[in-house]
């Protein structure tokens, strides 16, 4: 995968501009990341890329039924430090029907005790409203309100745990806009890079209007086999394993 810095480099090489050592050395530079973070939501909205999947981990403490989602424990969240949050944008990991929501004994436990069904904010309400004083060991559903503050979605467990546990819960979930200030100069892309690229180089070439160059129709009909050959490879992908095949219940 191709780093922020380097991608704006290629596409400055394509331009017959000088390389940069940092996205924020000059206005050109950073208007070029921008493009790449078009090219990024561009490449991000054309699949179900599996590269935006991640696993999220969180302690289930005992007689606690909401977990906030959208930060990491250090922040003051719930998701342990290692992982992704969410954001508004992500989407439940769901495979063959079911909720990719697994709960265990503790997070050195290789044994699922539940998978977890995922039900609505208003369903789980009706039922925790009908029987407020259910506790029990395990939960077995849970929701995906969004958050109040931060920008993601909070875990709402039913019934509430009556015993320590460990969660892992699976999210698609969009890369975060770069920065260009420099900062995110060595942030790898994890989109297919050449989508982004093709597209980069087609808006720059459209943005200057020289004549110098390949001319903007060569490099859109590039950007358009590029995505095309990378949705071809992904689809033939998930299509091993049957992905898209319909079956009755």
């Amino acid at each position: 995968m191709a780093t922020q810095l380097t991608l704006v480099n290629n596409v400055l090489r394509r331009l017959r501009e000088d390389t940069v050592t940092s996205v924020a050395d000059n206005a050109y530079a950073q208007l070029i990341a921008i493009w790449v973070n078009d090219g990024i939501r561009e490449a991000t909205e054309s699949y179900d890329w599996s590269s935006l999947r991640h696993e999220i981990t969180v302690d289930i403490v005992d007689g606690t039924s909401e977990y906030d989602l959208s930060k990491t424990v250090t922040d003051g969240g719930s998701v342990i430090d290692t992982g992704r949050v969410t954001t508004h944008e992500s989407m439940l990991t769901v495979i063959d029907g079911r909720a990719q929501a697994f709960l265990y004994d503790s997070s050195a436990d290789n044994e699922v005790n539940v998978n977890l069904k995922y039900m609505t904010e208003d369903q789980r309400l009706r039922r925790a409203n009908n029987d407020r004083d259910n506790n029990t060991v395990d939960s077995d559903s849970f929701s995906l309100p969004l958050a109040t503050t931060g920008d993601g979605y909070l875990l709402r467990l039913w019934p509430t745990p009556d015993a320590t546990r460990f969660l892992r819960i699976t999210f698609w979930t969009p890369q975060a806009e770069l920065a260009i200030d420099g900062t995110d100069d060595a942030t790898e892309i994890v989109v297919p890079n050449a989508i982004v690229e093709a597209y980069v180089h087609m808006t720059a070439a459209n943005e200057r209007g020289e004549e110098i160059g390949e001319p903007g129709n060569l490099l859109e009909l590039r950007f358009q086999r590029v995505l095309a050959g990378a949705l071809e490879a992904a689809m033939n992908a998930d299509g091993w394993a049957n992905r898209y095949e319909s079956v009755r219940d």
